[in-house]
């Protein structure tokens, strides 16, 4: 494929990326992926978001805590056992658009396969993109911030990447992890 063409298709599912973001109900940040084969055909997309099935109505979207409740009765009778009450932010309920992308894929992610990203995957989205057979991610915001005690250890996916032998195109600019022996000190 020539170059100009390769950027067209890049521009388009950026933009594809960026329309799935705002789906997104999270009020602090919007993602947004999507994963295409290496012929250019979309095989999925996903935005981050609480898992399908879970009501929106009682999950959190924002980094505050919100109190929250549950009630655990008896499978057989109905009775009420117990009442639950505590306190949530969205992190522990929010399934990220790289994970969503790959699940909606059905475990079906041919050769060659890229993954549009918005913002550089986290440990647990390089993981699984790294299990997911995945040859390229495309990055297209480089918002690293190192004191961030969400997502800041990118040196861990960079890893994980070299050992799935994963491109990373970051802003533009490709780039292939390898590992390496530590340095002597």
């Amino acid at each position: 494929m020539n170059s100009s063409r390769a950027k067209l298709r890049d521009e388009v599912y950026t933009q594809m990326m960026c329309a799935q973001a705002r789906l997104s109900k999270d009020q602090n940040t919007q993602m947004g992926a999507v994963l295409v084969s290496a012929d250019g055909r979309v095989i999925s997309t996903g935005y981050n978001g609480a898992p399908a099935g879970f009501d929106d109505e009682t999950v959190p979207y924002t980094r505050e805590k919100q109190l929250l409740a549950y009630d655990l009765l008896d499978a057989d009778s109905g009775e009420l056992l117990s009442h639950h009450e505590f306190e949530a932010n969205k992190y522990p309920f929010m399934v990220h658009a790289e994970i969503n992308a790959l699940h909606y894929a059905r475990g079906k992610v041919p050769p060659g396969s890229k993954l549009y990203v918005i913002g550089f995957p986290c440990e647990r989205c390089s993981l699984d993109i790294s299990l997911s057979g995945v040859a390229e991610v495309f990055v297209t915001k480089d918002d690293y911030d190192p004191k961030s005690t969400l997502n800041n250890n990118r040196d861990t996916a960079y890893y994980m990447f070299a050992q799935a032998g994963i491109i990373v195109t970051l802003c533009g600019k490709r780039i292939k992890p390898v590992v390496s022996k530590p340095e002597k000190k």
